[in-house]
């Protein structure tokens, strides 16, 4: 079944003005997704006085514990030397 030539043109310059949108709103996708996803991660680099002082708590929490575990390694080491492989 052929077109006659009129409605074919037509039919090529609906769909390049379809590929011109679509190429258009993937662009403006992108550059919102981009934009979004900036601001997200800036939002997230603050922190309210509150939450930074939680933080170095836990912080200074987490040394202590490690130095509550490396000393009872070294007591476990001391007192039996092969309970690391009975661990694993």
């Amino acid at each position: 079944m052929d077109l006659p030539m009129d409605t074919t043109k037509v039919a090529i310059e609906f769909f390049g003005v379809i590929k011109l949108a679509t190429i258009f709103a993937f662009v403006l996708g992108v550059i919102w997704m981009s934009r979004h996803f900036k601001s997200r991660k800036s939002e997230a680099k603050l922190l309210s006085e509150e939450e930074r002082q939680t933080l170095d708590d836990l912080a200074r929490i987490a040394g202590k514990l490690e130095d509550r575990v490396a000393t009872l390694e070294k007591i476990l080491d001391a007192d039996h030397p092969n309970w690391r492989d009975r661990a694993a």
